[in-house]
C-alpha cells in the first residue's frame, strides 16, 4: 500500500548502533522501502539506555551512525530527523541538558519504559519531570506493550491529561493478541492515538512494513482516522505541536 506523504516516527535505522540495522546496506534498503510506502521523512529513534550509557557517549555514537549512512543516501531520499528511544530511568536525570533527548527541531521525544512498568506515582513523576523542569513533551512509545495501560483506561488517560503523547506499533492493529487490538481501535475511535511508527528493525521479522496495519485502521476506523494519523506525524517532523 502506498500511503500519502507521511513521516515515519519510530525506527532503528541507523547503521550498528542497537539491535536494529547492522550496517549501512540494510539501513538504505530499510529507507527504500519506507520511501516506496509515501515515507517523506524518517524520525530515527535508535535505543537510548538511560541506565547503561551516559547522554554524552550515546549522542556520539547516535551522531557518528547518522554521518556514515548520511554519507551514502541517494539524492531524493526522505528527509532524516535524529531522536531517540529513550528508555527512562532515575539516571536519565543525572545528565546534563536532558532536553538534547528531543527529536531534532521539535519539543517531543520519545519515551519507553519497562514493559512490567506499572506506571506509579514515581514514573509519573519522572514523566512530570521531563514535561515541567525540561520541557520535554513524552510521545509513550509502544503502549500496545504495557498492561498497565491496556488494561486501565483510566492510568492512559492521566498521561494524557499530564501532556504525554501515545504512539502505536503499526503491526499491532493487524498483528496483536485480539483483546489488545480491539483496545487499541477503541482508543483510537477516542482519541486517544496520535502517532504510529513502525519501530522496524530490519528487513524481515521486525520490517518497516505499514500495509497490513493501516488496511485494518481503515477497515475498523475509516479513511480519515488514518489520514489524521500520518498527518500527525508529519506535523511531529515538522516541529508543530501535536
Amino acid at each position: 500500500m502506498v500511503l500519502n506523504s507521511f513521516t515515519e516516527t519510530h525506527c532503528h535505522i541507523l547503521p550498528g548502533i542497537d539491535d536494529g540495522s547492522p550496517d549501512i546496506e540494510t539501513s538504505l534498503a530499510m529507507i527504500a522501502k519506507l520511501q516506496a510506502q509515501g515515507a517523506q521523512a524518517i524520525i530515527c529513534t535508535p535505543h537510548y539506555y538511560s541506565d547503561c550509557i551516559s547522554l554524552d557517549d550515546f549522542l556520539s555514537k547516535r551522531d557518528a551512525a547518522y554521518e556514515k549512512l548520511k554519507a551514502s543516501l541517494p539524492p531524493d531520499s526522505p528527509r532524516i530527523l535524529l531522536g531517540a528511544e529513550v528508555y527512562i530511568s532515575k539516571y536519565l536525570f543525572g545528565n546534563e541538558n536532558i532536553e538534547r533527548i528531543k527529536i531534532k527541531g521539535t519539543d517531543y521525544a520519545l519515551i519507553e519504559h519497562s514493559f512490567r512498568d506499572e506506571f506509579s506515582e514515581k514514573t509519573c513523576e519522572r514523566l512530570e519531570s521531563l514535561i515541567c523542569d525540561w520541557g520535554v513533551t513524552p510521545i509513550l512509545a509502544h503502549i500496545e506493550r504495557y498492561g498497565a495501560l491496556m488494561g486501565n483506561s483510566k492510568t492512559l488517560d492521566y498521561l494524557l491529561e499530564l501532556g504525554c503523547v501515545a504512539q502505536v506499533n503499526i503491526s499491532s492493529f493487524a498483528d496483536a493478541h485480539r483483546k489488545i487490538k480491539k483496545k487499541l481501535f477503541k482508543y483510537l475511535e477516542a482519541g486517544k492515538i496520535t502517532l504510529i511508527g513502525s519501530d522496524c528493525h530490519n528487513l524481515t521479522t521486525r520490517a518497516p512494513e505499514y500495509g497490513e496495519g493501516t488496511a485494518e485502521i481503515i477497515k475498523k476506523c475509516g479513511k480519515d482516522a488514518l489520514q489524521e494519523l500520518l498527518e500527525n506525524s508529519n506535523r511531529l517532523a515538522d516541529g508543530k505541536t501535536l
